[in-house]
């Protein structure tokens, strides 16, 4: 069985460059909206995040697992 979308939403995907300290925009160039989406996988019972641009070539800039025991800080 295939993955199903549980939730979608409209985010700007930004990740973490430990080399200069700060957060810079997913993709390169600059910071746009992505269509992110949690994705479940019933067979495995296993989860993950898929983030899209919001631009016609739909670039992947985030395919993220997410695994037992995550810890989420706001």
């Amino acid at each position: 069985r295939s993955e199903t979308v549980l939730c979608s939403a409209r985010a700007s995907v930004l990740l973490y460059d430990d080399t200069h300290k700060q957060w810079v925009a997913a993709g390169g160039g600059p910071q746009t909206l992505s269509c992110v989406q949690l994705y479940h996988h019933p067979t495995a019972n296993a989860f993950r995040l898929v983030g899209r641009k919001m631009q016609p070539d739909q670039q992947v800039v985030l395919n993220c697992p997410l695994g037992r025991g995550l810890r989420y800080s706001q």
